[in-house]
Formats: C-alpha cells, sequence, structure tokens
C-alpha cells in the first residue's frame, strides 16, 4: 500500500479527526507513532505540548509528521494557559522537534476556520472566502473569541518557522466537524451538534460543516501528493442550522427536535467557502446529509444520553425500511447481484433470488453466508430463456431487481445464442412475469454504459455523455460489439414493454465495475483488472470507465426506494486512464510487475456526468480506494499473490 515501509507520527491522536486520520493512515499501509492503543503498526507515545524536546523521540524517524494536538474551548476562565500557550508553543515545540530530523519530508498542521474568519470582514452572499483570508488576533482578543485567537496565532508562528528553517509545511483549515465518532467521548464540535438538537431552541447561526472523514482524507493527501503546500480550507457545505433540523427530521420523525430559534432576528446570509484548492486534493465532500445521519447513529451508539428510545439506531431505521418488504433478485450469485443481496439483507428485505444452480456451491454458498440470509434469502432456479420461469420468483414481491445477463466482450461462440438472446428475451420473460403480480411497484434493471456510448456521435474531450445517450444497435453490429449490442436491444424492449404495460420501471448505466468480490470466482470487469497486473507487457491506451460495486449495488436500492426516481441513470464516477490506473497501483504496490509500454488507440478523454446519479444520494469511492481493494480482494480470493 501506499504508506508501506513509511513511519508517520501523529500528535494528539486521540483526539475526534487525530483517530480518523490514525485509521486511515494503518489502512494504507503506514507504521504509526501516535498517543492512542491500537495494534501492530500503531507505537504509543507520552508527549507534553509545552515541553520543548518532548516530541524528539516520536518524530525521530518519521517520513511525515501530522501535528493535530491542541486544546478545544470556547469558554475559559485563563485562555493564555487553556489555550493560547499550550497552542502556539505546542506547536512550535513539534516544529523545532521536526526541524533536528532530516528523515520529515513534510509537516501536515492541523489549524480551523477559525483562523480564516474572524477579522471583521462582512459576511455576505457575495462573499466567497478563500485561503487568502487571515484573521485577526486583535479582533478575536476583542470579541474574546479565545480560541479562534489560539489557532491564528498558532498558525502564524509556525508559518513563520517553518520559513525561517526551510520546512515544507501544509496547514489544514477544517470547519465545524461533524460525522461518527472513533473515540469513546465526546469532542466539543459533536457535543455542540448534540446540544443543538436536543435544546429548547437552535441558534440562528449559519455552520461550516464538513465531515471527520473528508478532514482526515485531506490530511493523507495533502502529505502524499508532493504538489500540495499552503493552506486548505476544508469545508464540505455552509448552512443555517436549521438546514441541520430539517435533515434529522426527515430522518428521525419521532425525535423532538428544538422549533424556536434562539431570538426573533432574520437568519444570517449564507456566505461561500472556496472548495476548488480542496479539491485538487481529491477530496469529494460527503454530502451534508449523510454526516448528520452518521454522525446521530454514532451518538446512540456513544451516548445513550441521546433521548434513550427516541432515535433508531441505522440498524433499525433500515430494519424498518426494509422489513416486511420482500423482493427478487434475478442473476443473485453475480458480481453486483451478490452486493446488492447484502445490502438489501442488511436493511431488512426478504430476498427471493435466482441462480443457475442452488446446489453449485460456487453459485450458492457466499450468499448463504450473508448476514440475515438464513432467515430472509430464498434461492430459486429459473431460465432466462424460459417464459413463465420467473413467475413464482417475483409472485408476492414488491420491487424486482433485474442482473441476470452474460457478460463478454468477446465471445467465442455465436453472440446471438450467448449474448443476444439471453439479455432480451431474459429481459421480456422477467417484465411479462412482473406485469401478472399486482403487488410489485417498481422493476429495476440492470443495463450498461455500454448501452449510451456506442452512438457514433465522436467522443472528445467537450462531450460529456448523460442518460439521452442512446447507442445505436447498426453501429454495434458494425463494430461487432455484441456485448453492447445485447444490452441496447435489451433495453429498447424494456421501456417498449414497461410503456405499453404501465410498468414503473428504472434502469442503471453502470460502466466498468471494480471493487472487492464477495463470489468466489472471477467477473469481467475485475478480470481486466488482474490482468493488467499480473504481469502483462502492455496496457490499452485507452479511457477507461469506472465504479466501484458498492455504489452500484447502493444505487439499485436507493433508486428502489426514492419515490422521485425515474428513467435512466449512468453510473460513472471516474473517467480516466489505464495509465492513471496503473500509477495507483504502483503507488500502493510497488513491488507488482506492471506493464510499462501503451498499446496503440486513438481515445480521446471525455466526462460522464454524475449529476443524475447524485440525486440518489450516492457519494462516489474515490479511486485509489476502490482499486486498493479489488486487489486486496484478488489476493484474499486466491487470484493474486503479490
Amino acid at each position: 500500500m501506499s504508506g508501506e515501509g513509511k513511519v508517520v507520527c501523529v500528535t494528539g491522536g486521540s483526539g475526534y479527526i487525530a483517530s480518523w486520520l490514525v485509521k486511515f493512515l494503518l489502512k494504507r499501509g503506514y507504521t504509526v507513532k501516535a498517543t492512542v492503543r491500537d495494534p501492530k503498526r500503531l507505537h504509543l507515545f507520552k508527549a507534553n505540548l509545552i515541553e520543548e524536546g518532548s516530541f524528539d523521540p516520536v518524530i525521530d524517524g518519521c517520513d511525515g509528521v501530522f501535528h493535530m494536538a491542541s486544546p478545544v474551548f470556547v469558554v475559559t476562565n485563563d485562555p493564555q494557559a487553556d489555550l493560547i500557550e499550550p497552542a502556539v508553543q505546542g506547536t512550535l515545540n513539534v516544529l523545532k522537534s521536526c526541524k533536528k530530523f532530516p528523515s520529515v519530508k513534510r509537516v501536515i498542521l492541523t489549524s480551523s476556520m477559525g483562523s480564516v474568519f474572524f477579522n471583521g470582514k462582512p459576511l455576505t452572499p457575495d462573499v466567497v472566502v478563500d485561503e487568502t483570508w487571515f484573521s485577526d488576533p486583535a479582533f478575536c482578543e476583542s470579541k474574546k473569541l479565545w480560541y479562534m485567537a489560539s489557532k491564528t496565532l498558532a498558525e502564524e508562528a509556525a508559518w513563520k518557522f517553518a520559513k525561517e528553517y526551510g520546512i515544507d509545511m501544509v496547514a489544514m483549515n477544517p470547519g465545524f466537524v461533524i460525522g461518527p465518532l472513533l473515540q469513546p467521548t465526546l469532542n466539543f464540535t459533536v457535543e455542540k451538534f448534540l446540544n443543538h438538537i436536543t435544546g429548547a431552541t437552535f441558534p440562528n447561526e449559519m455552520y461550516r460543516f464538513v465531515d471527520v472523514r473528508d478532514v482526515a482524507y485531506a490530511h493523507i493527501q495533502a502529505f502524499e501528493i508532493p504538489s500540495a503546500g499552503g493552506r486548505y480550507c476544508i469545508v464540505g457545505q455552509v448552512g443555517h442550522f436549521s438546514e441541520v433540523l430539517e435533515i434529522v427530521h426527515e430522518y428521525y420523525p419521532t425525535l423532538h427536535l428544538p422549533e424556536r430559534c434562539e431570538d426573533d432576528k432574520p437568519f444570517p446570509p449564507r456566505y461561500w467557502v472556496l472548495l476548488e484548492k480542496a479539491q485538487t486534493l481529491g477530496i469529494e465532500f460527503t454530502f451534508l446529509d449523510r454526516t448528520v445521519k452518521d454522525t446521530i447513529e454514532s451518538l446512540k451508539e456513544k451516548a445513550p444520553l441521546l433521548v434513550a428510545g427516541a432515535v433508531d439506531t441505522d440498524t433499525e431505521r433500515m430494519s424498518r425500511g426494509g422489513e416486511g418488504k420482500v423482493v427478487c433478485v434475478t442473476g443473485g450469485s453475480g458480481y453486483i447481484a451478490s452486493w446488492l443481496l447484502k445490502l438489501l439483507l442488511q436493511r431488512g428485505y426478504t430476498v427471493k433470488t435466482t441462480v443457475r444452480d442452488p446446489n453449485d456451491p460456487k453459485k450458492a454458498e457466499h450468499l448463504l453466508a450473508l448476514d440475515g440470509a438464513k432467515e430472509r434469502l430464498r434461492l430459486f432456479k429459473a431460465n432466462l430463456l424460459e417464459e413463465g420461469s420467473f413467475d413464482p420468483v417475483v409472485d408476492g414481491c414488491e420491487g424486482v431487481f433485474h442482473t441476470a445477463s452474460p457478460v463478454s466482450f468477446s465471445p467465442t461462440g455465436d453472440p446471438q445464442f450467448d449474448l443476444i438472446d439471453p439479455a432480451l428475451k431474459g429481459t421480456l420473460n422477467v417484465l411479462r412475469s412482473c406485469a401478472k403480480v399486482h403487488s410489485i411497484k417498481r422493476v429495476i434493471i440492470t443495463s450498461s454504459t455500454a448501452a449510451c456510448v456506442y452512438s457514433g456521435k465522436p467522443l472528445n474531450p467537450d462531450v460529456v455523455i448523460d442518460e439521452t445517450w442512446y447507442s445505436d444497435p447498426v453501429i454495434c453490429e458494425e463494430l461487432k460489439a455484441w456485448y453492447p449490442l445485447s444490452k441496447t436491444l435489451a433495453e429498447e424492449a424494456a421501456w417498449n414493454f414497461a410503456k405499453e404495460n404501465a410498468t414503473d420501471l428504472v434502469i442503471m448505466n453502470p460502466s466498468f465495475v471494480i471493487g472487492p468480490l464477495l463470489q468466489p470466482t472471477l467477473n469481467y470487469s475485475v478480470e481486466m483488472i488482474l490482468n493488467l497486473v499480473n504481469g502483462g507487457e502492455t496496457y490499452p491506451n485507452a479511457n477507461y470507465r469506472c465504479i466501484d460495486v458498492r455504489d452500484v449495488a447502493n444505487a439499485h436500492i436507493q433508486a428502489f426506494e426514492i419515490p422521485s426516481a425515474s428513467g435512466r441513470y449512468c453510473l460513472t464516477a471516474h473517467v480516466t486512464t489505464f495509465s492513471e490506473v496503473l500509477k495507483i497501483i504502483h503507488e500502493n504496490y510497488p513491488t507488482l510487475h506492471l506493464p510499462q509500454k501503451s498499446e496503440e488507440d486513438n481515445s480521446m478523454p471525455y466526462q460522464v456526468s454524475k449529476e443524475k446519479a447524485k440525486t440518489l444520494g450516492i457519494n462516489f469511492t474515490p479511486l485509489d480506494v476502490s482499486l486498493v481493494d479489488t486487489i486486496e480482494s484478488l489476493k484474499e480470493k486466491g487470484f493474486l499473490k503479490i
């Protein structure tokens, strides 16, 4: 992995952000020196922020240092002793220790938006705050904003020291950090969040929200990306706290929330924080609704004081979402379908699924091992080409997910028999069975981006493919693109049938799907990655559209559960090149023998729109995470030895 053989230090490792940072660093293979308890590659040290030299043994031998330790108080009787001295002196002591060890390549300082905003400038709708903004210590002191003063003075001292001694330093300036807790205690921001949603009134304030996982990930990216430098404002969304309460009410309608604002003044205007520089770190900010939900789920688990019994746990809520509902998944032993089954069972659904042979361990064992399978999973045998074969499977279901369809981009036999008939006739047979069952509210069909891109339109840097694109069967036949043809004809037939029979149909169009395997066999898209890393001499000089299998499975469920979902959804997280894929793999697995030369190809870069997919609440998995998880899964299943 990218951190293998590298040693880093995290100060204040038991803190809220630091705990997530340590978790991610360990996952990436780093050896971590910190001040919290964790197994194996984590070494624990005791250090005193205000004692010079205290960090020497911690930093000795490190490649990088993440300085996060700094007290957080808003109310204090002695701001100098409680906040300012530990922040400023602690930061300088860490930097002095770093200066002694040439192995330290970069220092990442956790500052705050508290050292950005508080300068007396008005925050109006036309204002865009960015990394050039600095808080004014005199202004902070005049307003008794002691925490903001401590962060401002500490960052100011750090930049001065780094410049004087040639230290490569990056400062991270996160906003109001919320999200799930790893530590057993409440930190300031999550406690404040808790108090606001359980209080009598809510604050009349704009908040700069950001998910703790995004903040931790940004720290690592700032360390690993050579070109990273300066400051980074890490804010996912600026919003009024009333917006948070709306989200909480949507997920937890039984929770008693404050209905009155703390004052009768108009809500302050919304301003903006520029995300552009933070996005150069590869961050796709977590949607606020997910962050809020995950925060409450974590509070329910860690802090039962949260109105005992008034908030369901995530499992309880999800169980209620699927509880008593029966759905069908065709082709249940497949790659996407296996993950779909796993997530449906987690959400409490009872699932009826079809496999070619329920007695074949390769088709059934991994499904029967899923949590909830014993109680709520039923296996059926069905034949795509046999009309009526799906009648007993879909009977009594509220929803049907039709994923069963053969995948091959170079069939060796008869493409009509191997691909087109199973895709086209199989889809119609499933829909005919669905038309007989009045309980079925919606059908979700797994199509492919291959049913979009073979349209004859040029694919160049100006092009953005979206749901209005359809592949042309004539072009597919001319190119002998039999798999795209099979998906195109099947989708066309499905839309015609749905229109004639008033079937509520939604179609998902994923790209090449990667990520961990649940099934014991290789599927086509993961085998592509295996072939790429398994000692080949060349790689395709082509574009590569991909998405994580977990995102695809989640999108299917959202398309079923969200009443307004309709039409087609292009599911493409990344359009990149195979050379970029290999670069990521090499960073994480430097010992793998990877191809150095590319094949001839005239492909031009293009984009696939994510706008409609995002309405399903999908937060796309970063490409490096999907690739690493794919390779780890290939190792675990015995397909790849490293």
